[in-house]
Parts: structure tokens; C-alpha cells; sequence
């Protein structure tokens, strides 16, 4: 899926400069002034990401999304793209450039900043309307979060468990992901990365029973008979 093909009355500035200068750009790129004069939608968001140089299938995207408070996919609102970079004392697309580009380096080790954008990236992707996301969408999102310059999800012991995850997925064909799950799979994800052998999972554990069913599938797919690719076997009770 090409994500790119989802990016398909004015509030009066303030005397703060950068509120005026930040009200100046979003008009800028405003798709409709005159039927949506407070949005920037599919086009004007992708000609702003282009002026930025932040590709729209790239991590940075995500990134300036939730500093902006982004509501869905290639939609901005004026609130949301003034406040953002104004809290952030920030009023020129080269600042804006250079602040995406120092996240993005960060966000493989940054936990906070990456459970930000993972968060709200879930959010963002969602269809209007829709409470949960289709497999085949979070899965995009899953790859692009969960891999360099994100958060990769390979223990140091070498298990693929970011492939792991979507091949059980897919062998599974869960057909929609929830934001508790969306959630729970990120802290998941840390646990396995705290420890490869899943100890801390258990049957009683409050987990989604998507996940429980990983764990399983894990078990007797990947490692059998205490074998296998990362590590030792689990325990399941």
C-alpha cells in the first residue's frame, strides 16, 4: 500500500510574531480558503511535507503530524499547526525542517518521543468514522515505526520479532487492529525487548488475546521443543 495516496473565516493572527508568521504559512498552503479557510487537506499538506523534503512514506511525516496535532491522514486544522510550533518557538519551514530531522535521529532511543508518535500515529491513520484500524493499514505503520530510523524490533539476540508479528498476522488475518491493541503492542514490543524469552508473559497477564495467541503461535511455529531462531523457548502454563 502506497501511503502516499492518502495524503489524496481565518483566525486572526496575533501580535505574537511567530503565531503571525505560522498564520502566514498555513494560509499559504490552504486548499480551499474560501470553503475551508482554517484546514489544509490532501494536497496542501503534501506540497508542505515537499517544501520540508520529509517524504510522505518516511517517519518524518509522522513525526510532524503529531507536532501538529494532525486529526487524519494529509488533514491539518489552523489550531493545530500554530499552537504546535508555536509551543515549540518555531516559525519558518527550515526550523521545522531541522526539528523533524533532530526527532527523527532520535527516534529509535527516545522511548517518550517514539510512544508519542506511535500513539497518535493510530489516530491519524484512522478512516472518519472508524473506531479501529484495517490489518492492512496498521501494518504499514507498523513497518515504517518499527524499523530504522524508529523503533527497530529485533532483540539483541537476534529475534526478527518485528517479522515475527506481521507473519503471524497475516497467517492469523486479523482483520482489524483497536487502539488497545494498537497500544499493548508497543509495550509488548518492549518487553520482548527487556527479555527475549517472554518470561514476563503468562496466562493470567491482562494482555490482548491477539497477542496471547502470538505468544502460542510463537511457542510451537518458531520455537519448538525449546528451539528455534532469538532465543529460548517460553513457558506457557
Amino acid at each position: 500500500m502506497e501511503l502516499s495516496r492518502f495524503f489524496n473565516n481565518p483566525t486572526n493572527a496575533t501580535t505574537n510574531p511567530a503565531r503571525a508568521a505560522l498564520n502566514k504559512t498555513f494560509d499559504k498552503y490552504r486548499d480551499d480558503p474560501k470553503n475551508e479557510p482554517d484546514e489544509i487537506n490532501v494536497d496542501g499538506t503534501s506540497n508542505l511535507l515537499g517544501e520540508l523534503q520529509i517524504g510522505l512514506d518516511d517517519p518524518g511525516a509522522l513525526i510532524f503530524s503529531e507536532i501538529v496535532s494532525s486529526p487524519s491522514l494529509g488533514r491539518l486544522t489552523r489550531d493545530g499547526f500554530v499552537d504546535g510550533w508555536s509551543e515549540l518557538n518555531i516559525d519558518s519551514l527550515p526550523k521545522m525542517r531541522n526539528l523533524v530531522l533532530q526527532r527523527r535521529s532520535q527516534l529509535g532511543s527516545d522511548k517518550e518521543l517514539f510512544k508519542n508518535v506511535y500513539n497518535h500515529t493510530f489516530t491519524l491513520a484512522l478512516q472518519q468514522g472508524a473506531k479501529t484500524l484495517v490489518l492492512e493499514m496498521a501494518v504499514e505503520f507498523w513497518r515504517m515505526l518499527f524499523r530504522e530510523p524508529g523503533y527497530e524490533w529485533r532483540s539483541a539476540q537476534g529475534t526478527p520479532w518485528l517479522e515475527w508479528w506481521l507473519e503471524f498476522q497475516e497467517a492469523k488475518r486479523t482483520k482489524a487492529v483497536n487502539k488497545d491493541l494498537w497500544k499493548q503492542t508497543l509495550t509488548f514490543a518492549n518487553e520482548t525487548m527487556k527479555d527475549d524469552s517472554l518470561g514476563f508473559w503468562n496466562e493470567e497477564s491482562s494482555w490482548p488475546s491477539v497477542i496471547d495467541e502470538f505468544v502460542e503461535w510463537v511457542k510451537t511455529e518458531k520455537r519448538p521443543g525449546g528451539g528455534g531462531d532469538g532465543g529460548e523457548a517460553m513457558e506457557v502454563e
